[in-house]
């Protein structure tokens, strides 16, 4: 699974080479592949093929967000090396800025930045940052000596405090690299901008206006001045719908302008634009009433990348191939052949006058008759009770709409509170028969439950001894799992989507809570000091605890368990293991006792490994100082975990093992988390121990501060046989397969993160926080909060487009992206609950292959976007299959080569199962199946509309362009099966491959 393009990928690099190079006269192309098809690989290949023809190549980068900047800009520049890479990667982010940065005399220089901080127009102008209104200053002092003086005080310095200084002292030092020919273009700007004189203009509308309205009309004119003194040789838009605006800038906005049209008198700059939503596809009934024109949205969009005749001669087109297709679906299931040779003919005119635009490729979308139709969620008397309970005091004209919050919301009088109109104010009274979360009985279980049919049924999908667990099976074993893991038969995670905001919070916390209350509510312990019970935290004298977390050099160097034969049991893997180590001691230690007497000692473990580690000659003699010296760093304010080291440090020197003290050194090889963990990252970072890289260094505190304090968690303590921490943890990471687990997602993340990266970023994914949602309690303002680890909702309070308008300045809040991320991991949390949120443009696909429809969305389009933020490239759906396949053969390979054995199934993946358009294996293949659930109940109408959802879903397509999408498609949907596929034929296909097999 490499960063190579695949052939749709170079096909459609191609077509946008050609187009950017004057191909298409506008010098335009966009890239509308599927989410999740890898356009960041296909702009970054177009950028390379670009950029080899020029002496000189600027590239400016803009996207809605720093955080999606900051990812993918790095992607970009994959095809250099990691020093030319670096090199060519600025750090200015923000037009205005372009001119300080020294020069630089790489080829290729990147930029990027967003819009709101680089292109806003007039209306929404602000003080930007502290060092580029420090350079303002500077070169208003140049331009205009003296006028600084004029200011009121404090006017440059737009509130900066502490900062202020040092903003100063790296604008001085920068303005050096500005030549005067900018100084004097600035001049000009501040001119054409303010007026003349400029003196006295500026200084007016200091007095005039807003203190940073006037502040950003000077950078607007700095910015001005940098893009004609930088122009780009290549603009890229990524995720341009979020800033659709930018593209047809008014005269308020004559910096946009120019960065699409170029200075007057020369050629604008080719434009690359990156979108899987460039306009919105299908349109529902209602959304037409409220005056969504999907088809017109396309229209101006085909014509900023064609032109004014184009959009003319495609309007024409899709006009008469809507009139066909209307007439197609009135006929008689025997009479359409005619329509639909003509409809097939204005097909291929529309592909051939949009394809050298723009390039869209999508996954196949194929029918699924194998896949059995969903079991209904049965209902039992007593959630009739909720129901009667909370209909009976809503007001009654409310009281219609009440079933659905019933059908969706678990306790919903207790979760939907005032945040909803038709619970707002109500105190729903205490009834016998309706069961009720309170303050003291959080861990008693309601006789009947919680009234919730669709809750039961996730129960039952999903088991609690499966979710109490700490990690999730590989999906290559590397031997058989035991213990908790053996009763496990599917992956646990599951991604739900729902229709109410209330419902995601409510299910997760009513999840998570079952798993406390069946693993910690036996204890008679109140619920709110269950979970602050420890046993992981450092205590004198426990130097056991440091060794399970201690990533010992010497043990992740000599063993590697998979150097036995294939099948084999696992204690031939521990006789193997014991082997390892006996070959890798010094040789001033012996592998037995001198005698039997002797073989009597059992010095502790960690103190056996201490004078092992110090014992060692050569070039790791200095291993044991660098090493002690990474842990005491750590938490040099901890007392007791530097008592522990310093125990470390004094462990008496040995001559010999005996017996037991080699069982435990192959107990702590085989399972003590920190070991597990970095034997599997040295398999993908080869320069673990260069410790001037300080990687080793990023991994001991990645295993104290993460993943103690991640398995440190009572349900986990509660849920582990075994009698000590030792015990629990090594059985556990021996029993659920840790090093597999840890082996699979490092090397799954290695296609979004460089080798260097990986334990950082694994890191940040588990240090996600454990949220609670609070229910209503017997009082109005009482909150009872509950809670959320195992299952979690995603995205309650914010939506990525709000995160992505916030002030770039400022950093954005965390808690959906640590959410997504701790997801993506194979540790908790299992359950994702969410609402339409979550449903476009994000990833949830790595170690998931299950989705929930707790309430059915209404729209093809929509169901095809929950089911891809699972079906994506590598994810667990054909993760699974590659290992059932190849994982045998892999393992048995690693072995003679000491790499991992997902290296070996993705070299051996492309060869065996690969196609001519590359979407094989990494995105479909044979038995990569997403498991889907609807949660409907006896005789609903979801049923029957899930049925038609999936067959509209092959059908939508077709009303690209048409005004009435929905009517239209309905009127498709009632053909029988043979028309219904020769409809799909007519699918508009503008995938650059397609076209180039076409052309040849």
């Amino acid at each position: 699974m490499s960063a190579r393009a695949k052939p749709f990928q170079e096909a459609t690099v191609e077509a946008a080479t050609a187009a950017l190079q004057g191909g298409n006269p506008l010098r335009r192309f966009l890239v509308a592949d599927e989410v999740g098809l890898g356009k960041t690989v296909v702009a970054r290949d177009t950028l390379a093929a670009m950029a080899s023809k020029s002496r000189k190549f600027t590239v400016y980068y803009i996207t809605s967000g720093l955080k999606v900047a900051d990812q993918n800009k790095v992607e970009l520049l994959r095809f250099l090396d990691k020093e030319r890479a670096k090199a060519a990667l600025s750090k200015i982010d923000r037009v205005g800025l372009i001119p300080f940065e020294p020069s630089k005399r790489e080829k290729l220089r990147l930029y990027a930045f967003t819009p709101k901080t680089s292109f806003s127009g007039s209306q929404r102008l602000y003080g930007g940052k502290a060092v580029e209104r420090a350079f303002i200053g500077l070169l208003l002092d140049k331009i205009y000596p003296g006028l600084r003086d004029e200011f009121p005080e404090g006017y440059i310095e737009y509130g900066a405090t502490s900062g202020w200084p040092g903003a100063c002292g790296a604008a001085q030092e920068q303005i050096s690299h500005v030549p005067q020919k900018f100084i004097t273009a600035y001049g000009r700007a501040l001119r054409t901008e303010f007026g003349t004189p400029a003196r006295d203009t500026i200084l007016k509308a200091i007095t005039t206006t807003k203190h940073g309205q006037s502040l950003g009309r000077m950078r607007k004119a700095l910015a001005q001045t940098a893009l004609e003194s930088t122009p780009p040789d290549l603009v890229i838009f990524d995720e341009f719908q979020c800033y659709r605006e930018l593209l047809s800038p008014d005269d308020n906005n004559p910096l946009a302008k120019q960065l699409l049209c170029g200075k007057e008198g020369e050629k604008p700059p080719p434009l690359l634009l990156l979108s899987a939503t460039p306009y919105r596809f299908y349109a529902e009934r209602w959304e037409t009433s409220a005056g969504i024109a999907p088809h017109a949205e396309l229209f101006d969009l085909i014509e900023f990348l064609g032109g004014a005749k184009v959009r003319t001669e495609a309007e024409a087109l899709f006009r008469r191939f809507g009139d066909l297709l209307h007439l197609i679906g009135r006929l008689p299931p025997q009479s359409p052949s005619a329509p639909i040779d003509e409809a097939r003919t204005i097909k291929h005119k529309l592909e051939a006058l949009l394809t050298p635009l723009m390039s869209r490729t999508e996954r196949p979308v194929t029918p699924h008759p194998s896949e059995p139709p969903p079991r209904p969620v049965p209902i039992e008397a007593h959630d009739l009770d909720v129901y009667r309970h909370f209909t009976d005091h809503v007001a009654p004209k409310l009281a219609g709409s009440a079933i659905s919050y019933w059908l969706s919301v678990p306790l919903p009088a207790q979760a939907l509170g005032d945040r909803y109109q038709i619970s707002r104010g109500i105190d729903f009274p205490a009834t016998r028969s309706v069961p009720r979360l309170g303050v003291t009985n959080c861990f008693k279980l309601p006789k009947d439950g919680w009234g919730s049919a669709k809750l039961r049924a996730l129960n039952a999908l999903v088991p609690t001894e499966a979710l109490a667990l700490p990690w999730m099976l590989p999906s290559l074993p590397w031997w058989a799992p035991a213990g908790p893991w053996a009763k496990i038969s599917h992956s646990p995670k599951i991604l739900i989507f729902s229709r109410f905001r209330a419902t995601p919070q409510s299910l997760a916390a009513l999840v998570s809570l079952e798993v406390e209350r069946r693993y910690l509510g036996k204890e008679n312990i109140a619920y709110a000091r269950a979970w602050k019970k420890r046993h992981l935290n450092p205590k004198p004298n426990q130097g056991p605890t440091l060794a399970l977390f201690h990533p010992s050099p010497f043990l992740i160097k000599a063993v590697d368990p998979l150097e036995v034969r294939g099948k084999a049991s696992l204690k031939q893997v521990r006789l193997k293991i014991r082997q390892q180590i006996i070959e890798a001691l010094p040789k001033s230690i012996a592998p037995k006792a001198p005698n039997a007497r002797h073989d009597r000692r059992r010095k502790p473990a960690w103190a056996v490994l201490a004078a092992i580690e110090r014992a060692q000659k050569g070039k790791e003699a200095r291993e044991f100082g660098i090493v002690q010296r990474s842990w005491s760093r750590i938490a040099p304010k901890d007392t007791t975990l530097q008592t522990l080291i310093a125990q470390r440090q004094g462990a008496d020197a040995i001559d010999w093992l005996s017996t037991s003290e080699l069982d435990a050194l192959v107990d702590i090889a085989l399972g003590a988390p920190g070991v597990v963990v970095g034997r599997a990252l040295y398999r993908h970072l080869p320069e673990l121990f260069d410790y001037e890289d300080q990687h080793f260094h990023r991994l001991v505190k990645f295993c104290w501060t993460r993943l103690r304090t991640y398995l440190d968690r009572p349900v986990f303590w509660s849920v582990l046989p075994g009698e000590d921490a030792t015990e629990k943890y090594q059985q556990a990471c021996i029993d659920g397969c840790l090093e597999a687990v840890f082996d699979e997602h490092f090397w799954l993340r290695k296609s979004k993160v460089n080798p260097e990266g990986l334990i950082e970023d694994l890191s940040s994914a588990l240090a996600a926080s454990v949220g609670t949602f609070g229910f209503k309690g017997a009082k109005t303002k009482d909150k009872i909060r509950i809670r959320c680890h195992a299952a979690v909702p995603f995205g309650g309070t914010e939506t990525e487009t709000q995160r992505q308008e916030q002030d770039n300045d400022e950093p954005p809040p965390a808690r959906s992206e640590e959410i997504r991320s701790a997801f993506n991991t194979p540790f908790w949390p299992y359950i994702l609950a969410t609402t339409s949120v979550g449903q476009e443009g994000l990833d949830f696909h790595s170690w998931c292959d299950r989705l929930g429809h707790w309430d059915l969305c209404s729209s093809p389009v929509d169901l095809e976007q929950r089911e891809g933020r699972v079906q994506r490239f590598g994810g667990l759906t054909v993760r699974q299959p590659l290992a059932k396949q190849l994982g045998e053969y892999a393992l048995a390979y690693a072995r003679r080569v000491s790499a991992s054995p997902w290296d070996i199934i993705a070299q051996e993946a492309e060869a065996s199962f690969g196609d001519k358009t590359g979407m094989s294996p990494w995105w479909t293949m044979p038995g990569a199946e997403l498991r889907r659930h609807l949660f409907a109940l006896p005789q609903s109408r979801d049923n029957d509309r899930f049925a038609r959802l999936r067959t509209q879903r092959l059908l939508y397509r077709l009303a690209l362009g048409q005004p009435d999408q929905e009517d239209l498609v309905d009127l498709l949907t009632n053909h029988d099966a043979e028309i219904a596929q020769q409809l799909q034929a007519l699918t508009l296909d503008l995938s650059a491959l397609s076209h180039r097999k076409s052309v040849s």
